[in-house]
């Protein structure tokens, strides 16, 4: 097996926490040629060490920490992709963060970081290059993220370690917890908080001093990387979200697009955003533009509060997700009470988007009588009261009481314990919250809640060829806000010729295409594996039974007829046969022919 010539190092730092060591786990220049690396690479591990049925809470379950092979050149690469089974919906999974992590694993020599094993008491581990060491984290425990990342700061001696840790919801074992990066990134879509948690693993520290990362024709990537960063720079969008991040499309989504989340998805208008976005957040919140890796958007803001009972608070807010979830879902109209739960998603290291869904969901079985608050501690949340959100965070993150232990479970299974109805307004895909955009006003979101591989996904594309751009960003660390958002129909053409002076490789574009298939495929059967098929790829029940009341979209629905549209599109552009499942051909077209017995015993299993 031949081993890289540049973009990587053909190499994976491999730990066991069962046993504190670590070793060196070598990957191909094959490999990497069919499944890039991040994203793929970690599915490929996914699909081969796998079998159907596996517990992602096994010892031996692993968790993928993965950069690309752009990741830590002149391209603005600055993702990184966590992969593991989910323990919240039991399918594969995959995660993005932005910041700098990817570069760092790369500049300390490695191309990812597999973690598998449990520890017998509280961890965490530092990588400075090639050295590794376990660290005692029993007085990290409990602790938030914050506080995490600056005692390993304080314990390494280096205030320019990137960390990837957990905080008390991981700990505790909260199912939609997730990786806190930086301070300010999450890997919240991974809901690998409580793996880390259940392998007592609190985190781990990386510092990178020693490698450069490899490069075939060195004259020939920069001058590529020079027209990739250059398209992006006179990108209008881009130039909106470096002054404006993401959370201007607070306000175009309700008073434009007609997709914003109200109130549990009841509505997709809510006039009153103007008091949560961008124009606010400005006026009043944001002190600093803060960019990830070599990026010239700068879209992370950075504020403080500056009055009030959140004075002197810190946070990165809003982005459109967090605004979105936390803010219009929950019929909020105060920005300092809407960014102050935001901040305690990411203190105690929580998905802010299931976060958001649990309550909006939990505030509407109150409203229709569903549930009571005997059930919640004496609590009654209400649109737009923040101090009763804030208080059931907190009994989320140590799942505390019957609220915490109830609401801990997420929307999929409180519904079912609860009944009464509440199915028709329980907003999951594949057992996971939606995102912040109502599917109704934004019908091509179909793609990403249904057919990408996650569910309930935001992030996954908006066509069948996107959710191949996406794979393929999310496997080579590109930011879409940087690659695929901005280069449109180019994208093919510019990665490739960035990928051929920088791996060595001799790829068309019709090998850019054909690598995303595989990826997203190969994921496809594993979900498939576990029972997924086209009865899984719909969206919740009010989506189809419910017209927008109000908004650009009034009187919209997402009709069966759309529904039939998207699948069957998606399944004829990937190879998948009417019920979702990938053919025979298509596995053999791709390379993925070992997979053949995995899944005609699950269509056996299943009925499929």
């Amino acid at each position: 097996m031949a081993t890289p010539k540049g973009g990587n190092f053909g190499k994976v730092l491999e730990i066991d926490l069962s046993k504190l060591t670590y070793k060196t786990r070598p990957v191909s220049d094959e490999i990497l040629q069919q499944y890039i690396g991040a994203r793929g690479l970690g599915a490929y591990y996914a699909v081969t060490e796998y079998k159907a049925g596996k517990n992602p809470l096994d010892e031996d379950a692993f968790v993928f920490v993965g950069p690309g092979p752009l990741a830590g050149t002149m391209c603005v690469s600055p993702r990184t992709s966590i992969v593991n089974k989910n323990p919240y919906t039991g399918l594969l999974n995959h995660g993005e963060c932005g910041a700098h992590l990817a570069s760092e694993i790369k500049w300390a020599g490695w191309d990812g970081i597999y973690i598998k094993g449990r520890a017998k008491k509280p961890v965490w581990f530092s990588v400075v290059n090639d050295k590794v060491e376990f660290r005692d984290a029993s007085k990290m425990w409990g602790k938030t993220t914050d506080e995490t990342h600056e005692m390993m700061i304080k314990e390494m001696k280096d205030s320019r370690i990137r960390s990837i840790l957990i905080g008390p919801a991981g700990e505790n074992g909260v199912f939609y917890s997730c990786l806190i990066v930086e301070r300010f990134r999450a890997a919240a879509r991974s809901n690998a908080g409580s793996v880390f948690g259940d392998k007592k693993l609190k985190g781990f520290a990386i510092r990178g001093t020693k490698y450069a990362v490899p490069v075939v024709d060195n004259a020939k990537f920069l001058a590529a990387a020079q027209v990739a960063k250059e398209t992006n720079i006179s990108d209008p969008g881009a130039g909106r979200r470096k002054v404006w991040g993401t959370a201007s499309s607070l306000e175009t989504n309700n008073f434009v697009l007609g997709s914003l989340i109200v109130k549990n998805f009841q509505t997709t208008w809510w006039p009153d955003i103007v008091k949560l976005g961008a124009e606010e957040a400005e006026r009043k919140f944001w002190k600093r533009h803060v960019s990830c890796t070599n990026c010239q958007t700068h879209c992370l803001k950075l504020g403080v509060l500056r009055e009030g009972k959140y004075k002197g608070l810190i946070a990165e807010a809003p982005e459109y997700e967090s605004g979105g979830l936390l803010g219009s879902n929950l019929g909020m109209k105060d920005f300092d009470q809407m960014t102050a739960l935001i901040e305690a998603c990411d203190a105690y290291g929580l998905d802010y988007i299931s976060t958001g869904g649990v309550l909006g969901f939990v505030t509407e079985a109150v409203e229709k009588g569903a549930l009571k608050p005997a059930d919640l501690d004496g609590l009654k949340p209400k649109w737009g009261d923040g101090d009763t959100y804030m208080k059931l965070i907190d009994k989320i993150a140590y799942k505390e009481g019957k609220a915490g232990k109830l609401l801990s479970q997420g929307v999929a299974r409180m519904s079912k314990q609860i009944g009464k109805g509440t199915d028709a307004y329980a907003n999951v895909v594949k057992g996971r919250e939606l995102a912040a955009h109502d599917p109704r006003g934004d019908k091509s979101r179909y793609y990403s809640y249904c057919i990408g591989t996650n569910g309930g996904d935001h992030a996954e594309g908006a066509s069948s060829s996107n959710l191949c751009q996406v794979a393929m960003n999310d496997s080579l660390c590109l930011c879409t806000f940087c690659s695929s958002g901005v280069w449109g129909a180019s994208t093919d053409k510019i990665v490739v010729d960035m990928l051929n002076p920088l791996c060595g490789w001799n790829w068309k574009t019709d090998e850019y295409w054909m690598a995303a298939k595989r990826i997203i495929t190969a994921e496809r059967v594993f979900n498939v594996r576990e029972g997924v098929s086209a009865k899984d790829d719909r969206l919740p029940k009010r989506m189809y039974a419910e017209k927008l009341p109000a908004g650009p979209k009034k009187g919209v629905v997402f009709t069966e007829e759309d529904q039939k549209k998207f699948s069957t599109d998606a399944y004829k552009f990937f190879g998948w046969d009417e019920k979702g499942i990938p053919t025979e051909a298509s596995l053999k077209a791709y390379g993925l022919d070992f997979l053949i017995d995995d899944l005609n015993a699950a269509k056996k299993k299943y009925n499929l």
